[in-house]
């Protein structure tokens, strides 16, 4: 198994590691969700603005239509009101979508990670990312806590004795805090890997709307099935449910949104596109909450 994974390292498939959070866990109220069209000239300086503002855990450029996409935890619901109104003030956005995320499902088992030839590999990497316990109620967030989280954002393989260094404390108790923030199902460590060398070239992003008469956990479920679906969304705002696919062409587009379409209570699909990310998953992606 080291082997392998010493290989996938080496040809550039295995780039780091980093981790999953479970957010409300860590006591925010939500994670919100920005859509953001603005002046392609101000696109680079916009996210190089959103990344200096604490709690904002993603920002990238995300094509032509909406070109900066941006995740936040939100410690109150009003302050994405106030990072709205921050930014209105300094960049020319012609339009601003946002939606909060309110549960997630992630299924990263779709995902097709390597050819069928080598599909213990791919089994390896699948276990080293999707492995997740259900959170714990009650377990008690330390400053240490966040500490070793910022640590483990950063590199999710790191050692204990090396960020206990940094943090200033022992090996011991670093070791403690770790363990205590696995086994309660709030942190999980994962491989991160560049979905460019195993044939995917975009991420589409479905914007789904369903009947109220339909059950969504149904919806869900019956989403989750389909191959490469690796993320689902459950969101207040203007869609209910948002859906992350790894797409190889446009062929494969395609299939996943006939797939989706056909599923009973949907009433309207709205779709995005982005480049693949060259390391994914990215620091600190929402754990599994259902």
């Amino acid at each position: 198994m080291h082997k392998k994974y010493q290989e996938m390292k080496r040809v550039g498939i295995i780039k780091g590691a980093t981790i999953h959070i479970n957010y409300k866990s860590f006591g925010y109220k939500a994670v919100g969700h920005l859509l953001i069209t603005v002046d392609p000239r101000q696109a680079d300086q916009l996210i190089a603005h959103f990344k200096k503002i604490p709690d904002i855990y993603a920002a990238y450029s995300n094509g032509p239509k909406c070109n900066v996409r941006v995740v936040t935890a939100l410690k109150t619901l009003q302050k994405l009101e106030e990072v709205k109104d921050e930014i209105k003030g300094k960049f020319l956005i012609s339009d601003l979508k946002t939606s909060l995320w309110t549960d997630v499902k992630e299924m990263h088992k779709n995902l097709a990670l390597l050819p069928v030839e080598s599909k213990s590999q791919q089994e390896e990497v699948t276990s080293k990312i999707q492995s997740t316990v259900a959170p714990k109620k009650n377990t008690k967030i330390e400053e240490l806590d966040l500490k070793l989280v910022e640590k483990l954002a950063e590199n999710g393989r790191a050692p204990l004795n090396k960020i206990a260094q940094e943090i200033g404390t022992t090996t011991h108790t670093v070791k403690r805090h770790y363990t205590k923030l696995i086994k309660s199902g709030i942190l999980k460590v994962t491989i991160q890997i560049d979905l460019t060398k195993i044939g995917y070239h975009a991420m589409a992003i479905f914007f789904i709307t369903v009947t109220a008469q339909e059950n969504s956990f149904s919806i869900i479920e019956k989403i989750s099935c389909i191959p490469d679906v690796i993320s689902i969304m459950k969101t207040s705002g203007d869609y209910d449910l948002q859906v992350y696919a790894m797409i190889k062409d446009i062929d494969h587009l395609l299939s996943i949104q006939e797939e989706i379409s056909k599923i009973s209570g949907i009433t309207k699909i709205d779709l995005e596109i982005a480049r693949a990310i060259d390391k994914w998953p990215t620091p600190r992606q929402y754990i599994s909450t259902f």
